[in-house]
């Protein structure tokens, strides 16, 4: 029997722009109490850009340590610092990423400075006046500092220009994949998909197409094993890749659900990439004889028919779980499912067949009998099992002496699902 691919399309999510990274830097130092190592906590830390206009306040903790972690790296930079019942103090040709600062403020009114406060004493020291004290840079110090900083923003120069490459060669992989995958070259498709993910592995949209891709090489592969036997580890192992791509979306889609804004996408990226997966386990099972696949395969389908909108879907999904149980050999298991399911869809054709099946399969012939009977009520004459079911209901009575069941009569056509 041959399975079929997924036919559908993955919804294709525009790529998250990559962001250069952002040059920036860090200033951070320690305030102390003069000619003491105790440290003054909650001190007025306002760091101020003087090349351009920018400001970045921050206070000292209950250690006396200070950080501002997002100040501009290209540009110098005057601290200011006070603290109630100290006198204030400044450091002036600051750069980011420099060695931590250290600070002594002495008993003073705990008045706060402003840059006009900083031009006008250095002003005044410049004409011999006294003025706040402040930390001067030395030259080799300056000098050293420029190296630094030069090299740092070769350095961020350098890393922008990989993210950029990156990114256009993601790009170009994943545009091959999709091409690929609509020609129906699943193995390349899949090949380019993963090259795709290597270089950017936090796009949902690479991972599900992934995903999808190898599932419909597990299938073609399945398919293809009628004929050449040796095409059956080939389809265990694209199902498991794509097992294992499907829980990768499934990570990245999780932490949307929680955003309000993101949710309702989120939730139809994790319907999506839940159902391959169930789907790869489902055939793993079913098909190939992985056992081990059968509760997961029932839990993913469990979880996506409680997702599900449409009252519609969410049978479609508590049916495929249910059949995994049955055609995987789980025919007690497979009864209780389907029951479940006929207790909220009494006139269901397909779980009403399908518990017919499984009741047989455990002995349960009176059972068996008795629900076949339901079905032929229910189903529409034109439904290509009729014949079958009337065929099997004749042997079932006759062959095992079994009461036979009363028809309740024909009901208004049923919409069910063909097999």
């Amino acid at each position: 029997m041959k399975i079929r691919t997924l036919l559908m399309a993955c919804a294709l999510l525009a790529f998250a722009s990559i962001a250069a990274f952002a040059q920036v830097g860090r200033i951070e130092g320690d305030v102390i109490k003069a000619d003491t190592k105790e440290p003054i906590v909650g001190a007025e830390v306002v760091i101020e850009r003087t090349d351009i206009k920018g400001s970045y306040p921050v206070k000292s903790d209950k250690k006396g340590h200070f950080l501002h972690a997002g100040v501009p790296f290209v540009g110098t930079y005057t601290v200011m610092i006070s603290a109630p019942g100290c006198e204030p103090t400044f450091l002036t040709g600051i750069r980011p990423d420099r060695e931590q600062l250290k600070v002594e403020l002495r008993p003073g009114d705990g008045r706060k400075l402003t840059m006009d406060d900083v031009k006008s004493t250095q002003a005044s020291m410049k004409s011999g006046g006294g003025g706040a004290p402040q930390k001067q840079i030395s030259e080799a110090e300056a000098k050293k500092q420029q190296a630094e900083y030069e090299k740092k923003r070769k350095e961020i120069e350098e890393q922008n220009k990989k993210l950029q490459a990156d990114f256009e060669g993601m790009k170009k992989f994943f545009e091959s994949g999709l091409a690929k995958m609509t020609a129906k070259d699943y193995a390349g498709a899949a090949a380019d998909l993963n090259e795709a993910a290597k270089l950017d592995a936090e796009q949902y949209a690479i991972w599900a197409n992934l995903a999808l891709a190898l599932f419909n090489k597990g299938v073609t592969d399945f398919n293809e094993s009628t004929k050449d036997p040796a095409r059956r580890d080939p389809a265990k192992q694209a199902f498991n890749d794509a097992i294992n791509a499907s829980g990768k979306a499934i990570a990245l889609t999780e932490p949307k659900l929680a955003d309000p804004a993101k949710a309702p996408e989120a939730k139809k990226q994790m319907v999506t990439s839940v159902k391959i997966k169930a789907d790869a386990e489902g055939l793993l099972a079913k098909r190939l004889g992985v056992m081990e696949m059968v509760d997961p395969a029932v839990k993913d389908y469990q979880q996506i028919a409680e997702m599900a909108e449409l009252p519609a879907d969410k049978l479609k999904y508590q049916l495929a779980g249910a059949e995994v149980l049955f055609d995987s050999g789980k025919a007690e298991e497979a009864v209780a499912a389907y029951t479940a399911i006929l207790a909220t869809n009494v006139d269901n054709p397909d779980a009403l067949y399908k518990l017919g099946l499984a009741y047989a399969s455990v002995a349960k012939f009176q059972e068996s009998a008795n629900t076949f009977q339901k079905f032929l009520d229910r189903a529409p004459e034109t439904d290509p099992r009729v014949p079958e079911v009337k065929a099997v209901l004749k042997d079932l009575v006759v062959g095992n002496n079994l009461q036979p069941p009363k028809s309740e009569g024909k009901k208004a056509p049923a919409r069910g699902k063909k097999p």
